[in-house]
């Protein structure tokens, strides 16, 4: 067997184990348990309290964009109780890169199929006459 032979037997095993290989895993990825919590609560439905809705109108975002800027945005578990009954709530604050463009911090509930947000916290440069 000379040498061009065997480098297309060994081409022909190394594809076939990289197609068996792709078959199992697919395209997985590595993701932390902060951004798999992230993904949960931003694809379940969203319920927002009246004072969220007044608040969100005072920085100009609705409730699609706001699904759409928490991508930037990270769980703070030193400040959230996701034991707490009857649901658990997380902090959620803009990642470190992301500090300087976004204005708020919120708290969201999660309650089984649904996050519900209760109250967002504005920084103080922005006025908003919400109570």
């Amino acid at each position: 067997m000379n040498f061009l032979k065997r480098l297309k037997f060994y081409g022909f095993g190394f594809g076939l184990g990289l197609l068996i290989v792709f078959s199992m895993f697919g395209t997985r990825s590595c993701v932390s348990p902060n951004e798999q919590k992230m993904q949960e609560l931003v694809f379940q439905n969203f319920r927002l309290s009246d004072n969220a809705k007044c608040k969100l109108k005072c920085l100009h975002i609705s409730e699609y964009i706001l699904k759409i800027e928490l991508r930037h945005f990270e769980v703070n578990y030193d400040l959230s109780d996701v034991h707490k009954e009857p649901y658990g709530f997380y902090y959620i604050q803009p990642k470190k890169e992301f500090e300087n463009k976004y204005d708020y911090k919120l708290i969201i509930n999660d309650c089984d199929t649904i996050s519900q947000i209760n109250d967002i916290s504005v920084s103080e440069n922005i006025t908003c006459n919400c109570k």
